[in-house]
């Protein structure tokens, strides 16, 4: 069973939308836990999934409720969705098997099972692009973990297991990408007292793989060698991921210190706690790969 933000980033239909889907035209109902939250099952994800689809082919919210209810959705080909949710040749993350593969790394990581936790990574990526499986199956699924935390289900053993098997996975995928390449040189990384880089990593590899020669900086890196990174590269941008409240003022010193050197071309932040941070500070889009594709952009010259 999941939370209605769970089923909102499985379905792809927002919560307010989907709540609203609900009540009007009683596509799901939801079991309630006992604390009177709502609880969706795999059925009702896919029904909210259907639907979904069939307005984004532009059918009225009520003609699509009543095809989803009565059983009567016409076969349709594989659909692009807006967002980089699905493209065509990209398997969709809202496939039976990507619901299983989410659930077994739950179980897994909540059991310690390190074995159950590399064959649901195994799975997951098998989903479809690298960039596609992050944004719609992996971070989803780390989502579903933190929560799962939050609820007293998983320990922090279990989550840290999980978070090291993702980051193994990640840096695999880095490697993969290929060494240094002779495109635009971009330093990545997290600021002072920053610690939590899958994000980063992520967006790093998806840079990477567009053809940009990327230094990885990882965690906690000081103002200091931030300018040494890029100097030392000649680097046309630094992205730092800003993950939360309390990574903002080193965040900012960092922005400062490189704005004020001119020495690159943008200076960009990505991550929950990014927004606002400095004027003249480049804020990424929230998806890796439509803040990979802006990065591209930038560096190109292709955005101001």
């Amino acid at each position: 069973m999941y939370t209605i933000k769970q089923a909102g980033r499985l379905s792809g239909v927002p919560v307010a939308s989907l709540r609203a889907w609900e009540r009007r035209y009683a596509i799901v109902e939801p079991q309630r836990n006992e604390a009177g939250y709502r609880l969706y099952s795999e059925a009702d994800i896919a029904a909210l999934t259907t639907m979904r689809q069939l307005v984004d082919d532009g059918w009225s919210p009520a003609d699509a409720a009543d095809a989803v209810r009565t059983g009567s959705v016409p076969p349709a080909p594989q659909r692009e969705v807006d967002g980089g949710r699905l493209s065509t040749g990209d398997a969709d993350p809202l496939q039976p098997n990507a619901i299983t593969y989410m659930q077994g790394f739950l179980t897994a990581t909540a059991q310690m099972d390190t074995a159950g936790i590399e064959a649901s990574l195994d799975g997951g990526f098998a989903l479809g692009s690298f960039e596609h499986v992050v944004d719609s199956w992996l971070f989803p699924t780390l989502e579903a973990v933190g929560e799962g935390w939050l609820r007293g289900e998983i320990d922090v053993a279990g989550e840290h297991a999980a978070s090291h098997a993702v980051h193994r996975r990640l840096s695999a995928a880095f490697d993969a990408a290929g060494s240094r390449s002779r495109g635009p040189g971009v330093v990545v990384g997290l600021p002072s007292g920053s610690q939590h880089d899958l994000g980063a990593l992520a967006f790093a590899t998806a840079v990477r793989r567009r053809g940009m020669d990327v230094l990885y900086l990882g965690a906690n890196v000081p103002v200091s060698s931030w300018e040494v990174a890029v100097q030392s590269r000649d680097a046309r941008a630094a992205v730092m991921s800003v993950v939360t409240p309390g990574d903002r003022p080193s965040a900012v010193a960092v922005a400062e210190r490189l704005l004020s050197q001119g020495s690159v071309r943008a200076v960009c932040a990505g991550g929950a706690a990014a927004a606002g941070l400095a004027d003249g500070v480049h804020l990424l889009a929230p998806t890796i790969a439509g803040g990979a594709e802006q990065l591209d952009q930038l560096v190109h010259g292709v955005l101001a």
